[in-house]
């Protein structure tokens, strides 16, 4: 199972994929511009990276906070 993760809990904007409890590969920002800016090319470029689309994707997970919420 592949797991798009996704925080946004402080200034640096960060993503990862994992897959079978081990991160492939993981891509951080902080470049003083808002995540709504910065996520999806962010999320891109990541996927870019791993030759992977979104449909490959098969769980994402995002902070909230303290927390974590997934999505499937």
């Amino acid at each position: 199972m592949k797991i798009l993760s996704i925080s946004t809990s402080s200034n640096i904007a960060s993503v990862s994929v994992s897959e079978d409890y081990k991160c492939i590969l993981e891509l951080n920002i902080n470049n003083n511009k808002t995540h709504s800016e910065t996520l999806i090319p962010l999320i891109d470029n990541l996927l870019n990276e791993l030759n992977l689309n979104l449909s490959d994707i098969n769980l994402i997970a995002c902070d909230v906070g303290p927390r974590i919420i997934y999505w499937n």
